[in-house]
C-alpha cells in the first residue's frame, strides 16, 4: 500500500495511492493519549488516538479502534469503543468498584492505567474561537493546515481538541499536551506530504464554517463551539 502525495486530500484506505518519489513515509499506529493514573468518570474513558509512526501499518477501517480489552483484577472485558472523530476513539470504562483498571493490547501489553469513579465531575465549557485560518507552507513537501486562536483560557486536563462542520460533524483533531504553550494557536487540521491521516478525516479551507469541542483526558467532550468562518 502507498501514500498519498498530500495524505490529507485522500486520507489512508485500502487502495494504492502516488507516492513522492523522495517520500519517507509516515503512518499510523494507535496511542493512549488520557495520562496515567487518570480519574476517568462513570461515563468517560480511555483516549486512543492514531498517531504518526514511521512503522505504523496503513489497514482499512480506524486506526485508534482495536480490539483492546480492560483488565478489572483477575478479569478482563471488551469495552464499548465510541469513536469521537476519524482516527480519535474512547474505550468506556464503566464505574467499578476497584482502585484501577488497565487497558491491554492482544498480546496482554498494558497501554493505560486509570482510576473508575462514579462521579461525572465539573463540566466542559465550549472552547470559545477567536479566530480560524487556513495556511500552507512552502517547502520541499507541502503542508497545509487550519490554525485557530482561543477567545479564552484552555479548560484543565484536556487532551484534544476536535474541528467540526458547521451541523457538528468532526473532520479532524490535533492533540494537546501539558507542554502546549498556553494562548499559542493550536492546529486542529494538518496535512504535510508524506504522512497519512486517518480515514475518514476532511480536509477544512478557507471559505469552510466550521465549529470545535474539547476532549478531556476522561473521554468526555465539551459542548461545541459557536459556529465560525475560517479565513
Amino acid at each position: 500500500m502507498r501514500a498519498a502525495l498530500l495524505a490529507a486530500v485522500v486520507a489512508v484506505t485500502s487502495a494504492p495511492h502516488v507516492v513522492a518519489a523522495d517520500c519517507a513515509f509516515v503512518g499510523l499506529s494507535p496511542k493512549v493519549i488520557t495520562p496515567a493514573g487518570t480519574v476517568v468518570p462513570g461515563d468517560g474513558g480511555i483516549v486512543v488516538a492514531a498517531m504518526p509512526d514511521s512503522q505504523g501499518r496503513l489497514d482499512p477501517g480506524d486506526p485508534a479502534v482495536r480490539s483492546w480489552k480492560l483488565r478489572i483484577g483477575s478479569d478482563t472485558v471488551k469495552p464499548p469503543v465510541d469513536v469521537i472523530a476519524p482516527g480519535l476513539a474512547v474505550y468506556r470504562v464503566a464505574a467499578a468498584n476497584v482502585f484501577q483498571v488497565e487497558l491491554v493490547t492482544d498480546k496482554g501489553e498494558v497501554v493505560a492505567t486509570v482510576k473508575p469513579s462514579r462521579t461525572t465531575g465539573d463540566a466542559l465549557a465550549a472552547p470559545s474561537i477567536k479566530r480560524a485560518w487556513f495556511e500552507r507552507t512552502g517547502s520541499r513537501h507541502g503542508a497545509q493546515q487550519v490554525a485557530v486562536e482561543l477567545g479564552g483560557a484552555r479548560p484543565a486536563h484536556v487532551v484534544a481538541l476536535v474541528l467540526a462542520d458547521a451541523k457538528g460533524t468532526p473532520k479532524s483533531w490535533t492533540t494537546i499536551a501539558d507542554t502546549t504553550a498556553a494562548g499559542s494557536p493550536l492546529f486542529p487540521y494538518q496535512a504535510r506530504d508524506c504522512q497519512a491521516l486517518p480515514n475518514g478525516t476532511t480536509p477544512t479551507k478557507s471559505g469552510d464554517t466550521v465549529t470545535a469541542f474539547w476532549v478531556d483526558a476522561g473521554g468526555r467532550r465539551s459542548p461545541a463551539s459557536k459556529p465560525i468562518v475560517v479565513n
